[in-house]
């Protein structure tokens, strides 16, 4: 089975793989977010894996908007510590850097690194493909431990602004959801109007019966300015009560959609 990726190898797309299945094989990279989801409808049988959020940068729209348009299921939850290294060639050392390259989640988690040896930039399609434009001046910010497989060196490691940065990443199946198991759930929670208390709505019926959010996020529907969707994940309570959640929302004018439950 063919796990499609943000490519190339040595991405933190292609480290959260390999948590998911040590069988690197059967990885398929992509040369962006969209297209890595756009495959899963081409080859059914496969998988994908994105990142929907990470703790500094927040949500991943892109991610989030194809979880919208395209009939996904979640099937898994990956957790990857995020840690950055400035990678150049044999012999140099940080003080004949004056440029770097990066994708722009990793420019923007070393700003305070990249200020503080004044370094000027320039945005890549992946962390791993700026490898590419070292040269005897420029450096690359890529992921740790994957230069090397490069033949790059690192002249500098854990150069992220905060050391516990984590992204969190969502495996994708084409699939329908039926008979999952898992201790999280995702849901799409779209109102059918506009009207005050949209959100504590929402919120007031998940506390009615306790159940704790580990995730809410707002997304704009796209039809007109300030109307907005929202994704919510809850720790699974049981069948009974999470029937009575969406019974409630749905007496309430909102559209549920059930983006699946794993862990």
């Amino acid at each position: 089975m063919s796990l499609y990726y943000l490519g190339p190898k040595g991405t933190f797309s292609y480290l959260a793989a390999l948590k998911y299945q040590a069988h690197p094989d059967t990885f398929i990279p992509k040369e962006n977010l969209y297209e890595v989801v756009t495959s899963l409808k081409t080859d059914a049988s496969s998988q994908a894996i994105v990142p929907i959020e990470n703790s500094i940068e927040g949500t991943i729209n892109v991610v989030a908007d194809s979880l919208v348009e395209h009939p996904l299921t979640v099937i898994k939850e990956i957790h990857l510590d995020v840690e950055f290294s400035l990678y150049g060639q044999s012999g140099m050392t940080l003080e004949d850097v004056k440029h770097v390259y990066s994708i722009g989640p990793a420019i923007s988690q070393t700003q305070k690194f990249i200020h503080r040896h004044q370094l000027s930039y320039t945005y890549s399609q992946s962390t791993v493909d700026a490898l590419q434009f070292i040269n005897s001046y420029t450096a690359a910010i890529a992921p740790k431990g994957s230069g090397e497989a490069y033949d790059y060196v690192p002249l500098v490691n854990n150069i992220e602004d905060y050391p516990h940065n984590v992204t969190r990443f969502l495996v994708l199946s084409n699939h329908p959801v039926i008979h999952q198991q898992g201790n999280q759930c995702l849901l799409l929670i779209t109102p059918s109007q506009d009207k005050p208390g949209l959100l504590a709505s929402i919120l007031n019926t998940f506390a009615l019966f306790n159940v704790n959010l580990s995730w809410i996020e707002s997304r704009p529907l796209k039809t007109q300015l300030g109307r907005y969707r929202f994704f919510v994940q809850a720790d699974y309570p049981n069948e009974n009560v999470m029937n009575k959640v969406t019974t409630i929302l749905q007496t309430l004018d909102f559209e549920i959609r059930n983006l699946g439950r794993f862990n």
